[in-house]
């Protein structure tokens, strides 16, 4: 009697969306993977990485035991022996040039395999070295340090409740490819058209015509860096034209007063020529934010990787909260 397949239910493991995968198997040979209809957060999506897990499963080429050149030709060794040269050359060249000769770079999937989660600072630390850097260090340390200094600390990052909103402003990202990075949101190509379905708007801002651009409600191209200066004049329109309206978390910005001195200066017309976005379009992209039941304004990697990206960051958060967005 023939053997029937096994369905294993899973989680795509590649990026931080985390869809729920189904994976159909007859033995040791992959049948099929389709996104898991009954998952509660992805609802059935995935994306192309998800069923290209079979070919990396079965890659001819694929690592499956570590390898070492030797006269120009890579020879299979065993892990203890890869460990122990690791740990010898590793030890050599501290020895030699100290410990800040070495450096480190830890990728976002680590933080998707408990072992690395377990045993990856640990190694950190042994090294003990200052060159230490990341998918952080790349493109979110903005987040992480207006996290720390707003809210008390570095993980209290605040995301979009992108399923209840009826305007979502987007600064320089892209989710439709992203999934929502630091969001978190599997099939967000769709959300965001269920957003519209509602009556609600998706806008963009950004210098390419990115994938999200092309199903936004509007897009407005932007002269790349300059997204601080756009920030801080929506900050000016919303103060010289009263539509701030941050309810009960006034209470916890005493700066409030001086914060609308600050961004005086940085009018919609002052900022047009450096953004690109005209005077009376900035003016326009404030107002139906204001004017919107349930807006809010999300800015990804775009707006960190850049000379001001860290003050975008922090803008971007202000421009929520004055907003009363905040925690709603």
């Amino acid at each position: 009697m023939a053997a029937s397949p096994t369905v294993h239910y899973r989680t795509c493991n590649l990026c931080e969306a985390m869809c729920g995968i189904e994976i159909s198997t007859l033995d040791t040979q992959i049948l099929s993977i389709k996104g898991d209809k009954q998952d509660p957060l992805s609802r059935g999506h995935i994306c192309p990485k998800a069923t290209a897990l079979q070919d990396l499963h079965e890659d001819p080429e694929r690592l499956r035991q570590p390898v070492e050149k030797v006269n120009g030709k890579w020879e299979t060794i065993s892990w203890e022996a890869a460990f122990e040269k690791t740990v010898a050359y590793l030890h050599a060249v501290q020895k030699k040039y100290g410990r800040d000769a070495i450096g480190t770079y830890f990728g976002n999937p680590n933080v998707h395999n408990l072992g690395s989660m377990l045993y990856g600072r640990e190694l950190l630390h042994t090294l003990r070295t200052k060159n230490k850097f990341s998918a952080t260090s790349v493109d979110q340390l903005p987040h992480h340090i207006v996290a720390h200094k707003l809210f008390g600390h570095q993980l209290n990052i605040p995301v979009p409740d992108i399923d209840h909103c009826d305007h979502f402003l987007i600064i320089g990202a892209n989710p439709v490819v992203s999934n929502g990075s630091v969001m978190t949101v599997p099939d967000v190509k769709k959300r965001l058209k269920d957003i519209q379905k509602h009556a609600g708007k998706v806008v963009v801002i950004d210098p390419r015509m990115t994938e999200t651009a092309q199903i936004a409600s509007a897009y407005h191209p932007i002269k790349p860096g300059s997204d601080v200066l756009l920030l801080l004049a929506m900050l000016n329109t919303l103060f010289a034209e009263k539509l701030a309206k941050p309810g009960r978390l006034k209470d916890f910005m005493p700066e409030w007063n001086q914060l609308a001195i600050d961004v005086e200066p940085y009018t919609p017309e002052r900022v047009a020529h450096e953004t690109g976005i005209s005077a009376a379009d900035i003016k326009q992209l404030v107002r139906e934010f204001a004017n919107a039941n349930a807006a809010v304004c999300y800015g990804r990697m775009g707006a960190s990787v850049q000379t001001f990206g860290t003050l975008s960051q922090y803008l971007i958060m202000v421009f929520n909260i004055l907003n009363g967005r905040l925690d709603a």
